[in-house]
């Protein structure tokens, strides 16, 4: 009798060792799975700048954004770290900005590299690692071009909210896209009423 419940316990602890190897395995392939999963995102590092551009200081973006008589076009510069939480290689191959105006409206921004002698994609990004990637951003917005160049940055400040609310969306391989928002504070901008006090002050 004590022979028999001595295999029966035997038997026992060996199904319950394998059932805890099976199981074992099964959760660290969940965690290796999970970490080779790409997945890419985009985090603010210095906030929004922005002025309203002038024809003939960036050409090239004015003929890209194509404002019309009553337009005037915003130009913005966000610098971005690009995030790749996977144990995988992944490369940028292109990107999607929209920025909530002070209207209320999303506006879909033209977006290139803040240095214009940069190729913005593609971008191989290593795994657990960081890219830094700095954007030029417009769109073209109802308004006339006035003053001086404070007057320009206080215009694209003007424009937007008090914090700005920033939608990214990433391209990677295989046609994988990643979406990022954040509310960016606006600490950088230039706002007519901050100008005001300034003077006032």
């Amino acid at each position: 009798m004590a022979w028999s419940e001595m295999e029966m316990a035997r038997e026992s602890l060996s199904l319950a060792a394998s059932f805890f190897a099976v199981v074992s395995t099964f959760y660290f392939w969940l965690v290796r799975a999970n970490r080779e999963r790409a997945k890419l995102i985009a985090c603010s590092v210095t906030g929004l700048r922005g002025t309203l551009l002038m024809a003939m200081e960036d050409t090239a973006t004015y003929r890209r954004v194509a404002p019309a008589e009553d337009q005037i076009v915003l130009k913005y510069w966000l610098y971005l770290a690009v995030v790749n939480n996977s144990t995988l290689p992944n490369a940028l191959l292109g990107m999607k900005v929209w920025l909530k105006f002070a209207d209320g409206r999303w506006h879909a921004m033209d977006v290139a590299a803040a240095d214009q002698e940069t190729d913005l994609f593609p971008q191989n990004v290593d795994p657990m690692t960081t890219a830094g990637v700095k954007l030029a951003l417009a769109t073209k917005f109802v308004g006339s071009a006035t003053g001086g160049f404070h007057e320009r940055e206080c215009a694209a400040g003007d424009a937007l909210p008090e914090s700005v609310p920033v939608r990214i969306e990433l391209e990677a391989l295989q046609g994988q896209r990643f979406v990022s928002e954040w509310l960016d504070d606006g600490r950088l901008l230039l706002r007519t009423a901050e100008s005001s006090r300034l003077a006032a002050a």
